[in-house]
């Protein structure tokens, strides 16, 4: 489910007017200059560093690791989606089935067939409008889409690539050296029980890009250890390569039945762990054997109703000897309606100088 990063990016790009008729009000995105001043690349935030994945591909010149920020609710639209898209099929399966009565002789009223079939054909017609002109902002955050955000370290170009849907923000380039973690820091905050993924975020004081962009990557987890062991993974692989690391066990691209189950069942084990009551364990029990596999093959008909494009060329080929370093996302690869509202929404994302109390003029203000 990409309702995060539809949000996120929806909030970011919106144009003045769209803000202005929804009423929406710019959020405060404000960050301390100690925070985007530092180096998150150098410093080691833990001594178990650990693959929690899943990974897509690990080797000498990258790392490659499953994104997204609500994974463990995919499944959710993809039943309603189907709900919805029952409407236009019963409505063209009734036209089909008095056409076939009429062609066998079965009807007595020719007339009558005929309009009803007209008229089923009609509402056939406009339901599938309404699907593909309205329905489509829905059904697209699980379905017919991209199967999986997918993150790159390439610890040769030393940068990070990000592929998401268009309607996310595309596909993006951005520096190592300006990542951010976004789940724990100097703020204190360590998202321990929250059930989130790993949070990473390249802010514009640092990538020169008017707003930030941030991305979910690996799985849900209630511990925030895991933020940290993940990240202390992916941290020594970018600075000292392979070596002296555990090699992760790789997962796969392809529709699988059984992907959906550890983000779905884990919530129900936590509430489990966490329960002290019976009336809670009697509660659970049919949400492991009801929910538990509605859940799980929502999330596996979503993946088989989606595909998983290529990355370009030149990210495909980054790191290799005489290939081309791939350009950093400036403000110029997208449209000039987008480029208006990402300017427009480049005052959220103020940093304040603790010393002094006033905001760094960076060149992201007016």
């Amino acid at each position: 489910m990409y309702i995060g990063e539809y949000l996120l990016w929806f909030g970011n790009s919106i144009k003045k007017e769209t803000r202005k008729k929804l009423e929406m009000s710019h959020s405060s995105n404000d960050m301390k200059l100690s925070e985007v001043e530092k180096d998150w690349t150098k410093e080691s935030v833990s001594n178990n560093p650990r693959a929690i994945g899943p990974y897509y591909a690990y080797n000498d010149r990258y790392l490659e690791i499953r994104g997204g920020m609500f994974e463990n609710f995919r499944g959710i639209v993809t039943w309603i989606s189907l709900l919805i898209f029952s409407a236009p099929v019963f409505s063209m399966l009734m036209a089909l089935t008095i056409a076939s009565r009429l062609y066998n002789h079965e009807r007595g009223n020719v007339a009558s067939g005929i309009f009803t079939i007209m008229f089923f054909l009609i509402v056939t017609s406009i339901l599938i409008y309404l699907c593909i002109r309205y329905f489509r902002y829905v059904y697209r955050l699980e379905l017919f889409t991209v199967r999986h955000i997918r993150v790159r370290f390439n610890r040769v170009t030393r940068q990070v690539y990000i592929q998401r849907p268009k309607y996310c923000g595309g596909t993006v380039v951005f520096k190592w050296d300006h990542i951010m973690p976004g789940n724990f820091g100097d703020s204190g905050s360590d998202m321990n029980g929250t059930n989130m993924v790993n949070l990473i975020v390249f802010h514009p004081y640092k990538t020169g890009f008017p707003i930030a962009h941030s991305v979910g990557i690996g799985k849900n987890t209630y511990k925030g250890q895991d933020y940290k062991d993940e990240w202390e993974f992916i941290r020594r692989y970018m600075e000292d390569g392979p070596e002296n690391l555990p090699k992760p066990r790789l997962s796969t691209h392809l529709p699988m039945p059984f992907h959906g189950l550890g983000g779905h069942i884990s919530p129900m084990i936590h509430a489990t762990q966490n329960s002290k009551s019976i009336v809670m364990y009697l509660l659970l029990i049919p949400v492991f054997l009801i929910l538990l596999p509605v859940y799980t093959t929502g999330y596996f008909i979503s993946e088989c109703l989606c595909w998983q494009p290529r990355w370009p060329k030149v990210i495909r080929q980054a790191g290799k000897k005489g290939k081309p370093i791939p350009k950093e996302t400036t403000l110029s690869d997208y449209p000039p309606d987008v480029q208006k509202g990402i300017l427009e929404s480049r005052l959220e994302w103020c940093v304040l100088d603790e010393k002094t109390g006033k905001y760094v003029d960076y060149g992201n203000s007016d």
